[in-house]
Formats: structure tokens, C-alpha cells, sequence
């Protein structure tokens, strides 16, 4: 009678030791899943974090009107552009500015790359 208990007993301990292997496989697999969803839950907030603002310090922004009221009265165009560094703008938005306020009227072109201010210059806007 003790050696069937014992057997007993010893094919319990097996089907136990079974159940703790399958269910720490069950684990190992269920971890792998979760750091995979944890990936795809970095990658998504980089994503949205990338296209919602610029990575870097927070930078002032420059408008290019005060850039314009700090320069003399006549001026280059390569003067505005050398002013107007700090606003990391490429020089050739810098240079349709100036032509863009030139059709508006807030500058004046006296000659090819030469400027002036225009006193009130908003106020010599065309109507349409």
C-alpha cells in the first residue's frame, strides 16, 4: 500500500512541476508581449511629440517687423539679411519679405537690393 501512495504522490509532484513550467512559459510569453506593447506605446508618443512641437530650447520668436524698425532709414538688402539672422530664416524668405512689403508699400525700392522705409506704411496699402 506505501508504494502506490508513494507513486501517487510522485506522478501529483510531476503533474505540479508540468503545470509550474507551462505556466512560467505562459509567463515569459505574456511579458514578451507586454514589452512589445510597451514599444509601440514609446514609439506612438514620439511620433505625436515629434509633430506637435520642435525638439530643442524654447526660442523667443523674432518677428521680422522689429528686425525692419532697427535698421536706418535706407538700407541693403544684405543688411536686412545680417539683421535678420537670428530668426533662422533662409535668406531667400528674407528676400520675398522685402519684395512682399515693397507691392504692400511699407518699403520702398530705390534700386536693386537698396531700400527705404516708408513712414506709415500700412497706410499705403491699395484697396481692392
Amino acid at each position: 500500500m506505501s508504494v502506490n501512495l508513494e507513486a501517487a504522490v510522485r506522478q501529483n509532484m510531476d503533474e505540479l512541476k508540468k503545470a509550474i513550467s507551462d505556466k512560467a512559459s505562459e509567463v515569459a510569453e505574456l511579458e514578451k508581449e507586454l514589452k512589445r506593447y510597451e514599444t509601440v506605446l514609446a514609439v506612438l508618443r514620439a511620433d505625436k511629440n515629434a509633430s506637435s512641437g520642435r525638439k530643442g530650447r524654447p526660442r523667443g520668436k523674432t518677428d521680422l517687423s522689429t528686425v525692419l524698425g532697427g535698421l536706418p532709414e535706407t538700407f541693403t538688402s544684405k543688411e536686412f539679411i545680417k539683421a535678420a539672422t537670428r530668426t533662422r530664416k533662409p535668406s531667400v524668405y528674407l528676400r520675398l519679405a522685402l519684395s512682399r512689403w515693397a507691392k504692400e508699400g511699407r518699403v520702398k525700392r530705390l534700386e536693386r537690393g537698396k531700400y527705404q522705409k516708408v513712414k506709415n506704411g500700412s497706410t499705403h496699402r491699395l484697396a481692392a
